[in-house]
């Protein structure tokens, strides 16, 4: 169905899941290159999956404060679009690859997500996520959406907890019009629901 929302699918580790996504309507497919995360996938596969998905899908890959080299490694591997840093990275280190990026806000560490994004000015966007210092992303555990300013703009994504039974108060309760989920849509890590993905694409837009 054509979603009158913004949606990804993060943490992409198989062409069928990936394949899935993008009949349920998804916009965008993330790729995790943390090797602790459960759902980290090898730059060889994930350049196999996006060879077979429409070059509509806005690909992304996710960082962690990955080492420089690492990071050009990988981006020589696959045809990625947008990098999204989930780390400490620095506005200026984002920078450097010459990508338009996308820069997770840390809600774990109790933060002023507008005074933290100033620190990246040249962001494409900002990803609002439970995760910090004591806390990773992709936990399944959402924060308060009450935390969040009103009046949002466009280059705003939530994240963090999202899944099929709370994707509707999630929109409700907030101005943002983009989503990112990923634990909210699986099976087990990496292994994403076909229902559960058409679910969300629908309960967000009912």
């Amino acid at each position: 169905m054509k979603s009158k929302y913004f949606t990804k699918f993060c943490g992409i580790t198989r062409l069928q899941d990936a394949l899935n996504a993008q009949e349920a309507g998804c916009n965008s497919l993330g790729f995790v290159f943390v090797k602790a995360s459960k759902r980290y996938i090898e730059p060889s596969q994930c350049s196999e999956i996006i060879n077979e998905v429409s070059p509509l899908i806005v690909t992304v890959a996710l960082f962690a404060n990955n080492a420089k080299e690492e990071i050009e490694s990988i981006l020589s591997q696959c045809s990625i679009q947008v990098l999204q840093f989930h780390g400490s990275e620095s506005g200026e280190f984002c920078q450097q690859f010459k990508r338009p990026y996308w820069k997770a806000i840390p809600m774990a560490d109790a933060i002023d997500p507008v005074k933290y994004a100033q620190k990246h000015p040249n962001a494409l966007g900002y990803v609002i996520d439970n995760y910090g210092q004591k806390q990773q992303g992709g936990s399944g555990v959402k924060f308060d959406w009450n935390e969040l300013p009103k009046k949002l703009g466009n280059k705003w994504i939530l994240a963090g907890g999202l899944t099929v039974d709370n994707i509707k108060e999630a929109r409700q309760n907030s101005s943002l019009r983009s989503f990112d989920v990923s634990s909210g849509i699986e099976v087990s890590p990496g292994i994403k629901s076909k229902q559960k993905m058409n679910q969300f694409i629908k309960n967000l837009n009912d």
